[in-house]
């Protein structure tokens, strides 16, 4: 249902809770052309028709091949549920094209004499053959896809792993869950087999939202979780509601933001790992908590704009997309908007490697962009007050935390761990 309708679903407690969709971010399940389709089966559109004529006549001929038909047609369903439905159609498909060669090469064995027909034959398989992988194969040498997780973070997680319990836990998105339970040997909050938006919105508050608010919903979290697998309360946003006393969602997230909130009992460490690569997914992470979970209306997205193909001339650079910032004036121009900052960010890290960051406030104005210099990552940003303040860019992009909340475990250019004090 989550594919065919692509649409909000519910948890419901007394009243309706409204969650983003997992699936709507998923790349592998967005919608694809016909093109991409054809070529993620066969790896050609010609090789497209060419398979489906040979599955037909394979199935004509073959009565028991037509039992295939429902993994082909789960295959065809990739056009609405995305790429990763292909794969089931992948192998009938190509038994279909490889019967039409031999067919075809039957066919070509007659037009020779007989003391060729046999060489004919197999030629002609021969060469349709490797017209038909070639693009296949081409398609492979150039789908270079890297690792979850490069040395430098796997040695983080190393490191963690001997510092923490595993019974302790850490908070990151869902992408990287299993390889933090595999190299740190810690419990996440939500991983690659549990991600949808229920368990979601907490995590991408906690990433996204103030110190403040983040530290609480981290706490509340992870214990609610843990008491979830004693009893039948289910969701964790269910179970705190339900402690609360509150009907209200909304209000119980706005009253995270108070420092004195009461909480449950620690039982156990909560870490936060905070790697560069989150940067990229910044903008699909906030999607999560960034919901009316009464309405599941989805809030102004924050501006966030990251690129790593910028130039510099006369003080103005150039961060492509018709995005410039002149640093004289202090200014960004947005198409043809003209904005001015509120703050401008340089961090990197010096000779020694140790890490700094110069924040130069420009004016206390009311435009809530920041302009946003990673020397070190060879990155610029130009983002808005929430996002400036939000956990992750405080902690990662800054090291500014408060030092009552968080503590640094490890601190390094790749990612960086911090404990929750509370």
């Amino acid at each position: 249902n989550a594919y065919v309708m692509r649409a909000l679903h519910a948890d419901d407690l007394n009243q309706s809770l409204h969650f983003f969709g997992v699936v709507n971010t998923v790349r592998e399940a967005g919608h694809i052309s016909f093109e991409t389709f054809a070529n993620r089966i066969s790896g050609h559109t010609v090789t497209f028709w060419l398979s489906l004529i040979g599955y037909v006549l394979f199935a004509l001929r073959y009565k028991l091949f037509i039992l295939t038909l429902p993994m082909v047609v789960l295959g065809f369903f990739a056009i609405q549920g995305g790429l990763r439905f292909t794969v089931f159609a992948v192998p009938f498909m190509a038994i279909g094209v490889a019967y039409l060669i031999f067919l075809a090469a039957n066919s070509v064995q007659s037009l020779f004499a007989d003391n060729i027909k046999q060489y004919a034959k197999y030629a002609f398989v021969s060469l349709a053959t490797i017209g038909i992988l070639y693009p296949n194969i081409t398609h492979i040498i150039d789908y270079r896809v890297p690792t979850v997780f490069d040395k430098e973070e796997v040695q983080v997680l190393d490191k963690l792993g001997e510092i923490a319990s595993r019974e302790d836990y850490v908070v990151s998105w869902w992408d990287y869950g299993y390889p933090i339970r595999y190299y740190a040997d810690m419990k996440t909050l939500v991983d690659g087999g549990k991600h949808d938006g229920s368990v979601n919105f907490s995590v991408a508050f906690e990433l996204t939202s103030d110190q403040v608010s983040a530290a609480n919903m981290a706490r509340l979290d992870v214990e609610f979780t843990e008491q979830s697998f004693q009893n039948s309360c289910g969701v964790s946003m269910e179970c705190m509601l339900k402690a609360y006393k509150t009907k209200n969602p909304n209000e119980f997230v706005k009253a995270l933001s108070n420092k004195n909130m009461q909480r449950p009992a620690k039982t156990r460490d909560v870490y936060f790992y905070l790697p560069n690569r989150m940067m990229n997914i910044f903008p699909t992470v906030s999607m999560f908590s960034n919901i009316d979970l009464l309405t599941g209306q989805s809030g102004a997205r924050p501006f966030f704009y990251m690129t790593q193909n910028f130039s510099e001339a006369n003080n103005v650079v150039n961060l492509s997309n018709n995005i410039l910032l002149d640093k004289k004036t202090a200014t960004v121009t947005l198409g043809k908007q003209v904005v001015q900052l509120s703050y401008f960010v340089h961090t990197y890290y010096d000779k020694q490697g140790v890490y700094k960051s110069d924040v130069t406030q420009i004016q206390k104005n009311q435009s809530g962009l920041s302009a946003v210099f990673m020397e070190s990552h060879h990155q610029f940003l130009i983002v808005d007050n929430s996002v400036l303040n939000s956990l992750y860019f405080r902690l990662f992009v800054l090291e500014d935390y408060d030092k009552d909340l968080f503590e640094p475990v490890i601190l390094s250019p790749r990612a960086k761990v911090y404990k929750l004090k509370i």
